[in-house]
């Protein structure tokens, strides 16, 4: 990998950790040890972000400890940047989990256009966050979780609904950071899916992101959910890498 690619990968793992908070972060030595009651993979794992000084594995050894504190396993949210603390923690009996792809796409190619049946949201109001937790399938205590970190935002944000015959039928949301509108959690009802209103609801999000300035799009999806990624592929994202999470064992 060169310097160049690996230089990449910091810039957005760190706009997509930033555009997902957990409830509370620590930083050791250019890990990030997150944490949000268990809510996420992503908001309870580390990223490795930036080189340190002390040894990975005096860090791990620290960070198994925190995370036992909390009841939790340790997780580890790598990239092809972190190869050497994989090969580390594979060592150590670390389980390799849900594999993701990091996609982009330039906005400057074309115009996206507002749904009329596509609702937004500046804050994630009661009535979406209802039909997200709904089709999300989220427990009392993973609603709220989700609650407390949704509504911490600092940065521009857009919660979204499509409502078909006045029923909400997919919803999401989209973050506005740098140069770069982030996408989230796309759900459609699983009775109306295949119906096209995740692409109607996509489409909005990035008229939206391109009317607040982005001219990046950019997204994490599991690399084995096909529908998602045909939906993402017709729109033009583009795999830039994958990311990985090594779980503790036990």
């Amino acid at each position: 990998m060169t310097a160049v690619a690996a230089t990449r990968i910091v810039q957005l793992e760190a706009l997509t950790t930033s555009a997902w908070p957990a409830l509370s972060t620590e930083l050791l030595d250019g890990w990030l040890l997150r944490f949000a009651a268990g809510y996420t993979k992503r908001a309870n794992s580390v990223l490795p972000l930036y080189a340190g000084a002390l040894p990975d594995e005096a860090k791990i050894e620290y960070v198994e400890a925190r995370y036992q504190a909390v009841g939790q396993p340790a997780v580890f949210k790598l990239t092809p940047a972190t190869a050497a603390l994989d090969a580390t923690l594979a060592a150590r009996g670390y389980e390799l989990v849900d594999a993701s792809s990091v996609q982009t796409l330039d906005l400057q190619r074309e115009r996206y256009q507002q749904d009329p049946q596509v609702t937004l949201w500046r804050q994630p109001d009661p009535v979406w966050f209802d039909a997200f937790a709904g089709m999300s399938g989220l427990t009392p205590a993973q609603r709220e979780a989700a609650a407390r970190m949704l509504a911490g935002y600092a940065c521009n944000t857009a919660f979204a609904v499509v409502r078909q015959h006045e029923r909400i039928v997919a919803c999401g949301f989209a973050v506005r950071q740098w140069d770069s509108v982030v996408l989230f959690d796309i759900v459609t009802d699983p009775a109306e899916r295949r119906s096209g209103y995740g692409r109607r609801l996509v489409d909005s999000l990035l008229a939206w992101g391109q009317e607040a300035g982005a001219t990046q799009g950019l997204l994490q999806v599991v690399a084995d959910n096909a529908p998602a990624v045909a939906l993402y592929a017709g729109f033009g994202f583009a795999e830039q890498y994958q990311y990985w999470y090594r779980r503790q064992p036990g």
